[in-house]
């Protein structure tokens, strides 16, 4: 904002605060709004600026270099709101450089009130470079049941029927249910009383993946719970036994 330009700011303003108005005062202001334009924004912010009322009654307003600067920038955000506009691309290709200007510029008309804030729709064809990429990729051709034709199109959903099946044979063996003895996800091995995961396959995940009950214990299994904790109680009376014998 130039002196002149600041002059004319604080002649809108000194219409409402009747404020006497100097070369000094312009270029004070023209100083602290120097990157700041006098457009109608600006001259907006003076007149919203005097026409809210004070946040105390009676209190006298007097309009500062920063509240023009965020009373403008409301404004120019009010017109942005809460998303920004669609990009507009050109009709040729265009560098990194080129997009940030360009889309800059668009944001631009959009805060100045020049270019209304609506979503723009990607129009035009399939560049063929990438349809045959998408083809390399597995998404099969325009006749395709999964191929490009069916992009945008509604998808089908299984009924509740095919979806018990689908879960039902999504993994064999005991890997194919959750587990009910450490709750390990569908597809993930089991945990041990650590929280890690383990090689080993808890008993009634296999039984319930087998479609028997997962509460009752083999005999093979009670005898190898039986070894694991007497060892591990063994191991405890060894830890004890040396601790005790290295204090002595």
């Amino acid at each position: 904002m130039k002196k002149s330009e600041a002059a004319v700011l604080l002649g809108h303003a000194a219409a409402f605060d009747n404020r006497t108005v100097g070369k000094v005062d312009a270029t004070a202001w023209a100083s602290a709004l120097h990157d700041v334009p006098l457009d109608d924004d600006a001259t907006a912010a003076v007149a919203r600026y005097y026409g809210t009322p004070p946040a105390r009654e009676g209190e006298r307003l007097w309009i500062q270099p920063h509240h023009v600067r965020s009373g403008r920038l409301a404004i120019r955000q009010e017109r942005l709101g809460t998303t920004l506009p669609g990009y507009l691309p050109p009709a040729v290709p265009e560098t990194g450089a080129e997009f940030v200007n360009r889309r800059r510029r668009q944001i631009e008309a959009v805060a100045s009130g020049l270019a209304p804030a609506r979503p723009v729709a990607l129009t035009g064809p399939m560049s063929r470079q990438l349809y045959d990429g998408l083809v390399e990729r597995g998404f099969g051709g325009l006749d395709s049941g999964r191929g490009l034709a069916a992009v945008g199109r509604a998808v089908a959903t299984e009924s509740d029927g095919e979806q018990q099946s689908l879960a039902t044979v999504r993994r064999p063996g005991p890997l194919g249910v959750e587990c009910p003895q450490c709750h390990a996800a569908i597809g993930r091995p089991c945990k041990s009383y650590r929280g890690h995961a383990s090689k080993a396959v808890h008993g009634p995940r296999r039984r319930s993946a087998a479609g028997e009950s997962a509460e009752t214990l083999t005999a093979e299994e009670m005898e190898r719970r039986r070894e694991f904790y007497s060892a591990r109680l063994q191991r405890q009376i060894d830890l004890q036994a040396e601790s005790a014998e290295a204090a002595s």
